[in-house]
């Protein structure tokens, strides 16, 4: 049975490009969803059903964690504290294309990972093949993301991408016999989700204007 590799790197690519792109209080949410579901082709060819749990188990956990503690921080007594989605080194109007920035950062990526995929020996057969695309494509991507980050949001995706991606990577090197180790590595996209919604969270609890007047004495 042949493997369609442009079939693997589209769904790959796709899943990266909308990870780097995404903004808002639910950027990490989408990214741990569209992550796995980008690198799930690729785990499922190279590395079978079992590795496909771990993968599926983040996007779960991500997604339940993500919002179960958002709306635990929703209903807590608001207290000053981070907006994941403000700018941490310059006032939102003040910074120049940050979706710009992703996007270029996105297109640099291919190459890098192309790169990659036919010369770093991992496992079998991907080094051969070039199966390793996807995979390093998401990692390239979530590293850019980081290096060009501007908010918590920023953060928190750029390390559900690579935690995901890694946990894949690692499931190609070792096989179906790095299940534990694959999964402690996944299970940093969901932690990241939690702190990015809990942050998100505790500012959306903070009450209006006038609500907060008519509290003070």
């Amino acid at each position: 049975m042949g493997i369609s590799e442009p079939l693997l790197s589209a769904a790959g690519i796709a899943a990266a490009v909308i990870a780097i792109l995404v903004d808002g209080r639910n950027a990490a949410l989408i990214a741990v969803v569209v992550i796995p579901a980008g690198l799930a082709p690729t785990v499922a060819v190279t590395s079978g059903g079992p590795a496909l749990v771990v993968l599926a188990g983040a996007a779960v956990a991500g997604l339940v964690v993500g919002l179960a503690v958002r709306r635990a921080a929703r209903r807590l007594p608001w207290v000053a504290g981070l907006d994941p989605l403000i700018p941490a080194f310059a006032p939102a109007r003040g910074l120049f294309g940050p979706r710009s920035a992703r996007a270029a950062a996105a297109a640099i990526a291919i190459p890098l990972a192309s790169w990659v995929s036919f010369n770093v020996p991992i496992g079998e057969v991907t080094a051969v093949q070039g199966l390793l695309f996807p995979v390093a494509y998401v990692w390239g991507c979530g590293t850019l993301r980081l290096i060009v980050a501007r908010t918590g949001e920023d953060l928190a995706v750029g390390v559900v991408m690579i935690a995901l991606a890694g946990a894949a990577a690692w499931q190609l090197r070792a096989g179906s016999g790095a299940i534990i180790g694959a999964a402690g590595v996944a299970a940093l996209a969901p932690l990241a989700v939690g702190v990015a919604a809990w942050l998100g969270g505790r500012h959306q609890a903070r009450p209006a204007a006038g609500q907060a007047a008519e509290a003070s004495p």
